[in-house]
């Protein structure tokens, strides 16, 4: 009898030779798509290569072209296998060169295996990155203090209330020109007067008050004497004429006269002795004066029987971080009308050397020289104090406790402090039990001092803090706005706060910001960086 059941016998075989076709092309998938990846992160890997490659060369002041070529010879020599046989294209968008990027694509026609099966041979693979040129403009951890400087973009001198004669940038913060002696003589010095513009020409919001910069004037930085014919008083000078507030320097007045000369300095009368082995020539030591204010000039009076000479010398005094650093005269005593070399030396820091971080005083200058108030810190193009609201909202910080600048001197700045960002000074004396709290809070016992820091290597301490370094904005007195232009690190030696007026540090260098990062350069110090960012 027929049976009534179809036998399937040969259907096994049928599924079984379907299910080989399906697993016969998901091992084709698997391998060709696993070359395939591994084709692709190679090609990223010399794209990557090649497009930091360019914009290195970028950021060295190299030429589009040069940019160019740099990339291409990197995607060269990262085309090993599985990538072997790359090529980069050359056409925008896929390869671009520009003043602040490279952007690069490579490609291969990547050989398929399992997949030929299917007629399929090959298959393009392309990768992209696009290296910027960025500048780290920022970091954080600074403390309530600064210290000043002068970017000059010009220096001046009157002598006499005349006209301005503008200096010559030597380099290295030196400025040297050429003044001519007044055409009179006189029984009085003529006083000589320095001007320093610093490179604030405008605000952050754009707009101008100071097209030569902020000027930092210094009233009677030296004197020239022309003297009268048969003037008893031959020649005076001073052993130097710029001395630093506080450094325990002496003075030696010399004058050369025929008699015995008296001279008058501080209020003070005093007789000049003779100098041994030097005939008509006599000499006196000048104490150097405690002085309150950023600078003073003291003026030098000399006299010979019944002849007087005021203003035959003059000394100035200035603070330790006063942005004029040193005023020389080729020659101090001169002819009339006769050409003098002026040189005006603005301050640097130096490593090692100590300088005051905060004074009390500053004749008000600039407010609490240098004490400033983090709170009202204002990032470009906000700067107005208080109608554009602060960079940051400190009442955020989670341990924040006012006020804030005895907070910030017992704890690190949480924000970051950006080169550009405008920061005010602080009123008031800052000075005493919440001052001493706060730095001992700060220090916890560290009493290590300069000196054995650098012996142990100089490993990490408490005592090297963070300060902004700042140039004016404006002219006032009291609250001073301050552009802040550049970073830098100093020592807190354990006894810098003797007569609880003032912090002294010593400076150990200039910091390369370390956040905060900006396509556009800022001025002043900053770290030039290339970095990968996303393909467009």
């Amino acid at each position: 009898m027929r049976s009534l059941i179809r036998r399937d016998d040969g259907g096994v075989a049928v599924t079984v030779a379907i299910l080989i076709v399906v697993l016969v092309l998901f091992a084709a998938l698997a391998v060709d798509v696993g070359y395939l990846l591994s084709v692709r992160r190679q090609l990223q890997t010399a794209a990557d290569a090649a497009a930091l490659a360019g914009c290195r060369v970028l950021a060295d002041g190299g030429s589009h072209a040069a940019a160019l070529g740099e990339a291409e010879s990197f995607a060269a020599q990262n085309a090993s296998k599985p990538a072997d046989g790359l090529v980069m294209l050359g056409d925008p968008p896929d390869t671009e060169v520009t003043d602040k990027y490279v952007q690069v694509t490579v490609e291969k026609e990547s050989p398929l295996f399992f997949a030929r099966v299917l007629g399929l041979q090959t298959t393009p693979v392309q990768a992209s990155a696009r290296a910027q040129v960025a500048y780290l403009t920022g970091m954080r951890g600074m403390v309530p203090w600064s210290v000043p400087v002068v970017h000059a973009s010009r220096v001046s001198v009157q002598i006499a209330g005349g006209s301005e004669v503008w200096l010559d940038d030597r380099g290295g913060g030196l400025w040297q020109g050429t003044i001519v002696a007044p055409s009179a003589r006189s029984l009085a010095g003529y006083r000589l007067d320095v001007t320093a513009y610093n490179s604030q020409t405008t605000y952050p919001d754009g707009t101008s008050s100071y097209p030569n910069g902020v000027p930092e004037l210094v009233s009677g930085a030296a004197a020239v004497f022309v003297p009268p014919v048969d003037c008893p008083v031959e020649d005076v000078y001073l052993d130097r004429y710029v001395v630093t507030a506080g450094s325990g320097a002496a003075v030696r007045l010399y004058v050369r006269a025929v008699e015995q000369p008296d001279a008058r300095f501080n209020g003070k009368n005093f007789k000049l002795v003779a100098v041994d082995g030097q005939p008509n020539l006599w000499s006196a030591v000048l104490n150097v004066p405690a002085v309150d204010n950023l600078w003073v000039s003291f003026p030098v009076d000399v006299s010979v029987g019944k002849t007087t000479v005021t203003d035959a010398a003059t000394l100035l005094v200035r603070r330790s971080t006063y942005p004029i650093a040193d005023v020389a005269l080729a020659r101090y005593v001169a002819g009339p009308g006769e050409a003098i070399t002026v040189s005006v030396q603005l301050n640097d820091y130096v490593y090692g050397n100590e300088y005051e971080l905060k004074v009390v005083g500053g004749a008000g200058e600039v407010g609490n020289f240098c004490a400033i108030d983090l709170a009202s810190l204002r990032h470009p193009p906000n700067w107005l104090d208080p109608q554009d609201p602060p960079e940051y909202d400190i009442t955020s910080d989670p341990g924040y406790e006012p006020p804030a600048y005895y907070h910030y001197l017992a704890d690190e700045f949480p924000f970051i402090v950006h080169i550009g960002d405008t920061v005010w000074t602080e009123p008031g004396t800052l000075s005493g039990p919440s001052t001493d709290k706060a730095l001992d809070d700060r220090f916890a016992g560290d009493v290590l001092t300069f000196a054995q820091w650098e012996a142990l290597g100089r490993p990490g301490t408490s005592r090297v803090v963070y300060v902004p370094v700042v140039e004016k904005m404006q002219i006032t007195t009291g609250r001073t706005p301050m552009r802040v232009v550049s970073l830098a690190a100093f020592f807190i030696e354990p006894d810098s706060n003797p007569a609880k007026d003032k912090i002294v540090g010593r400076f150990i260098e200039y910091v390369s910001p370390s956040d905060a990062v900006s396509d556009v350069p800022p001025d002043g110090l900053y770290v030039l960086t290339i970095r990968l960012v996303a393909p467009e």
